[in-house]
């Protein structure tokens, strides 16, 4: 669901092979200041990302990296 406010992305996150896998990628992407929600689908290596100011792309890269998954691109 889309806030008031909000902006939304998709970003491609590749090395996602589970349920589990997603939900540790929306974890980390949860704990970016600025961050509202986060789906991931393993299926298309996509996550969906809401936020309310501007998202810095280098600290999404590191979080999804520190959390095991490579971080391809957003659109």
């Amino acid at each position: 669901m889309f806030r008031f406010g909000s902006k939304k992305t998709t970003l491609t996150v590749e090395g996602m092979t589970c349920h589990h896998c997603e939900m540790t990628v929306e974890k980390a992407l949860m704990e970016i200041d600025g961050v509202s929600a986060a789906k991931a689908d393993h299926t298309r290596n996509a996550v969906e990302v809401e936020f309310k100011k501007d998202l810095d792309l280098a600290q999404v890269k590191t979080k999804v990296e520190k959390a095991g998954y490579k971080f391809v691109s957003s659109n």
